[in-house]
C-alpha cells in the first residue's frame, strides 16, 4: 500500500487517503481477497440489473406488472442475498479499523466498531431491502400465501434493525444507518396496512361476491331507475355498476350479501358515465373496469353468470357501444371493442400481478398513501436521529457528520479521488467498484419511488376513480381544474408511454427455424381481421372448427367445400397445424398481384395461421383441448418434418423456401385422409390450395381468412377451470389475443358445442 499511497498524495489530502487506504484494505489481505472481490463483482451485477430493470424498462411502459421471469430470477437472488451477505458481515465486521478511519479518535470509546467494509455491506442490505418491493406483487386476496410473504419480508426487516441497532457504537453511524432501517419498517408496514385493506374491502377483495349479488338485485335496480333513463340510449341506460356498490352492502347472507336498494343512487354505474360530457375513450375505460369486475368471479370460483346477463353483455358489447363509437367518429367499433377488451384484461393482469399499489388508487389514497405517509416517515426519521444522540438535538445532528467520514468529505470528493487512482493500483479499482454499487443502488431506490408515483397517477385506476369520484357532482365534473387535470394526465400517458393502442400478436411457423431465436417476431392484428372478428361474434351462426366455413348453406366459399375434410379431426390442433401448413405453402408460392380485398384477406389469413400456430407450440394450455395432447400433436408433427427434410441438419440449416419446397414435393397417397399424418395432410392441403389460387382472383385467400377467423373464434371460449387458470397465468406476460376472445365470449355466453354437438350455455337464471 505504500506506493499507493504516495500516488494518492498527489491528489488527495491526508484525511482523504487515510480513508482510502481503509477501503482498499480489505483487498490487500490476501487471505480474504477472493471472497471479497467475488462478492463486490456479484454485488454490482445485481446492482446493475436493478438499475437496468428500473431506469430503461419503466421509460417505455407505464405498468405495474413486473416480467414473471425477472420476477423469478431477482426473487431467488434475494431469498440467497439476506443470508450470504450477513455472513460476509460478520467476517468484515472482525476486521481491523485502521488508522484512517474516520472514529480513530475515539476509538477508546467505540472499541467495538465496524469496520469500514462490514459498513458497505451493511448499507448493500438496506438498499437492497428498500427494493424488495419491485419483486413482489401486492395481492389483494386471502390465503396463508399471502401472509408467508409478509412473514418473510418482517424477518429480514427485524435482522436487518438487530445488525444496525447492536453493532454499531458511534451516534451518528447508528442515525444514519437508522435511518435506512427505518424507511425499510416503512415499506413494510405500508405492504402490511396495503395487504390488510384491500383483503377487507368490498371494493376489492370482497368484491366479486358483491358483484354476484349486485348483478341478481339488478332487474329491481332497473326498475327503480326506469322512469330516470327510460328515454336514454342503450349505454346511458346501462346499470353495471363501475364503483361504489360496496356503499350498499347491509349485512352477508347465507346466499351473498344483501343490498340496501335505497342506496343504489350513490352507486357510479356505466350508464352514469356515459351521460357525462367525458371523452369517449374514458367512458369505454369504464366500461372495461365494470366488465373487469364482472369477470373477476371467473376467476375466483363464484357461479357463472346467467344466460340473462349474457344477453345483456351481449347487447351492451356488441351492439351499445360499438353503435356509440361509430356515432362519435372516435374510431371505428371494431377498435373500440379491441381497446375495451385490452383495458379489461391490462385491470386484470395488474389485479393479480402488481408490484406497485395502483389497485387502490383513488385520490383519498393518493392524499395518504403520497402526501401524509412521507411527512409520518419523516418524522420518524428524525426521532431515529435523535434517540441515537441521547436525546441531544445538537449533538445527534453534528454526528452525522464528524462520524461518517464520506458524509463530511463529501461522495463526489471522495469519487473523484478514487477514480484519479484507479488505473494505478487494482485496489483501487475495487475500491470504486463498491462506492459504485452505492450509487446504483441509491439512484435505483430514488428512481423507484419516484416511478411509483408516476405510475400511479397515470394509472388507469387512477383515470376511473377521478372520473367516479366526480361523476356524481356536477359542478366539480364540469370545472376547468378537474377537465385539465385530467388531460394533462391522459396526455403525459401517451408520451411516456407506449399505449396498447394496436393487438399484437406473436408469429411462428413450424417450417422454419424461428424457434432458435430467443424473441418470437410479432405482428399488429390487422383492421380487416378485427372487423371480421366482431361480425362473427355478433352472428349466431355455432361455432366450428373451420368446416363450416366451407360447407354452409348459402355460403360465398361452397365452391371450396371439397376442402372439408381438412377439419374432419377431433383435435383442434391437428386442424390448425393443416391449415397453417398449407398456408405456409401458399404463401410462398404467391407471386401475382392481388386485388386490395385479397391483400387484406392474405395478410389476416398469414398472420392468423403464424399466431394459432404459436399457440400450439408454445401455448397449449390456452387451446381448449388437453395440453398433453396437444403437446404430443406438434412433438409427431415436429419428428415428421425433421425425417422429412432429411434429419436435424436440414431441418436447422437449409433456407425456409428450400423446406416449403421439400414439404411440397411429399408424395402422398390423398386417397386415404384418414392415415395421413398432420404433415401430410397439411402438404396435400397446400397443394390443392395452390392449384385452386391459379385464377389469381384472391378467392382463396379470402377463404382462408374466413377459416382462420372461424378457428380463432372456436378456440377463444371454453367454461374449465383448467383453461381459466391458464388465461389467469397469461396476464402477467401480455395481453394475448385468445385471452381478449376468450374474455369477450365469457361476458356474451358464446360456447363451443360439446363432443355431442350441444351447446354449453350459460345457467338459465332462477
Amino acid at each position: 500500500m505504500t506506493s499507493v499511497t504516495s500516488d494518492l498524495l498527489q491528489s488527495c489530502s491526508e484525511t482523504m487517503i487515510s480513508f482510502v487506504h481503509n477501503m482498499t484494505a480489505s483487498y490487500a489481505d490476501k487471505s480474504n481477497e477472493s471472497s471479497v472481490v467475488s462478492t463486490s463483482v456479484v454485488m454490482f451485477i445485481l446492482a446493475a440489473v436493478f438499475f437496468n430493470l428500473n431506469l430503461f424498462s419503466g421509460v417505455s411502459d407505464v405498468s405495474a406488472v413486473l416480467n414473471p421471469t425477472v420476477r423469478i430470477f431477482l426473487s431467488s437472488a434475494l431469498n440467497l442475498f439476506l443470508p450470504v451477505m450477513s455472513y460476509l458481515f460478520s467476517e468484515a465486521k472482525q476486521a481491523p479499523l485502521g488508522v484512517g478511519d474516520s472514529t480513530t479518535t475515539t476509538r477508546d470509546a467505540h472499541s467495538d466498531d465496524l469496520s469500514l467494509l462490514a459498513r458497505v455491506i451493511l448499507t448493500w442490505m438496506l438498499l437492497v431491502e428498500l427494493l424488495r418491493k419491485k419483486v413482489e406483487a401486492i395481492l389483494i386476496t386471502t390465503g396463508m400465501h399471502v401472509y408467508s410473504s409478509l412473514i418473510s419480508h418482517a424477518t429480514s426487516v427485524a435482522w436487518l434493525g438487530n445488525l444496525v441497532f447492536f453493532n454499531l457504537q458511534a451516534a451518528g453511524q447508528k442515525a444514519l444507518f437508522g435511518v435506512l432501517w427505518v424507511l425499510c419498517a416503512a415499506k413494510l408496514v405500508q405492504r402490511v396496512a396495503i395487504t390488510e385493506i384491500g383483503k377487507r374491502s368490498f371494493a376489492h377483495a370482497k368484491n366479486p361476491r358483491l358483484i354476484s349479488s349486485y348483478m341478481a338485485q339488478l332487474p329491481k335496480l332497473l326498475e327503480v331507475d326506469e322512469h330516470v333513463a327510460a328515454d336514454g340510449s342503450r349505454m346511458e341506460r346501462c346499470n353495471f355498476a363501475v364503483m361504489g356498490e360496496e356503499n350498499m352492502v347491509l349485512k352477508a347472507g347465507p346466499h351473498g350479501y344483501e343490498l340496501d336498494l335505497g342506496l343504489a343512487a350513490a352507486v357510479v354505474t356505466v350508464g352514469k358515465i356515459w351521460q357525462t360530457k367525458q371523452h369517449p375513450r374514458l367512458k369505454r375505460l369504464c366500461l372495461s373496469f365494470s366488465l373487469f369486475k364482472l369477470l373477476r368471479r371467473r376467476f375466483e370460483n363464484l357461479p357463472p353468470a346467467t344466460m340473462k346477463e349474457t344477453d345483456e353483455c351481449r347487447d351492451l358489447i356488441l351492439d351499445g357501444m360499438c353503435k356509440d363509437a361509430q356515432a362519435t367518429g372516435d374510431v371505428p367499433a371494431e377498435v373500440a371493442l379491441f381497446q375495451v377488451l385490452n383495458d379489461e384484461v391490462s385491470f386484470l393482469a395488474e389485479y393479480y400481478h402488481s408490484v406497485l399499489p395502483v389497485v387502490l388508487a383513488s385520490p383519498y389514497f393518493f392524499f395518504v398513501n403520497y402526501l401524509c405517509f412521507p411527512v409520518v416517515v419523516f418524522g420518524l426519521c428524525v426521532m431515529t436521529i435523535v434517540l441515537c444522540g441521547n436525546g441531544n438535538v445538537l449533538y445527534a445532528f453534528k454526528s452525522l457528520t464528524n462520524d461518517n467520514y464520506a458524509v463530511s468529505s463529501g461522495i463526489l470528493s471522495l469519487t473523484k479521488c478514487l477514480w484519479k487512482n484507479v488505473v494505478r493500483s487494482p485496489l483501487v479499482f475495487f475500491s470504486i467498484v463498491d462506492v459504485s454499487i452505492c450509487y446504483l443502488l441509491f439512484i435505483v431506490v430514488v428512481y423507484e419511488e419516484v416511478w411509483e408515483f408516476v405510475v400511479f397517477l397515470l394509472s388507469n385506476w387512477f383515470i376511473v376513480s377521478l372520473l367516479c369520484t366526480f361523476s356524481a357532482k356536477p359542478r366539480r365534473r364540469e370545472s376547468p381544474t378537474f377537465r385539465g387535470s385530467v388531460r394533462c394526465i391522459l396526455w403525459l400517458r401517451r408520451n411516456l408511454s407506449h399505449y396498447p393502442s394496436l393487438i399484437t400478436i406473436k408469429q411462428f411457423t413450424v417450417l422454419s427455424t424461428c424457434c432458435l431465436s430467443p424473441r418470437l417476431p410479432t405482428a399488429t392484428l390487422p383492421r380487416h381481421a378485427k372487423l371480421a372478428i366482431l361480425e362473427r361474434f355478433r352472428g349466431g351462426d355455432p361455432l366450428s372448427n373451420g368446416g363450416a366455413v366451407l360447407t354452409s348453406m348459402g355460403g360465398r366459399h361452397r365452391r371450396f367445400s371439397r376442402l372439408a375434410w381438412a377439419c374432419q379431426s377431433g383435435a383442434v390442433a391437428e386442424v390448425i397445424l393443416t391449415w397453417h401448413i398449407a398456408t405456409s405453402l401458399l404463401e410462398t408460392k404467391q407471386q401475382q398481384q392481388l386485388p386490395t380485398s385479397a391483400s387484406r384477406s392474405r395478410r389476416t389469413a398469414a398472420r392468423l395461421s403464424r399466431y394459432c400456430a404459436y399457440l400450439v407450440a408454445f401455448r397449449p394450455e390456452l387451446l381448449p383441448d388437453d395440453r398433453e395432447g396437444t403437446e404430443r400433436i406438434y412433438k409427431d408433427l415436429k419428428k415428421g418434418i425433421k425425417a422429412a427434410l432429411g434429419g436435424a441438419r436440414g431441418y436447422y440449416l437449409s433456407s425456409e423456401r428450400s423446406q416449403h419446397e421439400t414439404i411440397r414435393a411429399l408424395r402422398v397417397d390423398a386417397s386415404a385422409a384418414a392415415d395421413m399424418t398432420v404433415l401430410e395432410r397439411g402438404a396435400v392441403l397446400g397443394k390443392q390450395l395452390v392449384e385452386d389460387d391459379e385464377a389469381g382472383d384472391g378467392a382463396v385467400w379470402e377463404m382462408l381468412a374466413d377459416v382462420w377467423v372461424e378457428l380463432v373464434v372456436y378456440v377463444s371460449p371454453s367454461r374449465a377451470e383448467e383453461h381459466a387458470r391458464g388465461h389467469e397465468a397469461a396476464l402477467v406476460q401480455g395481453s394475448e389475443l385468445v385471452t381478449l376472445l376468450w374474455v369477450l365470449a365469457t361476458h356474451t355466453g358464446i360456447a363451443r358445442p360439446d363432443h355431442d354437438g350441444e351447446i354449453d350455455q350459460p345457467a338459465a337464471p332462477a
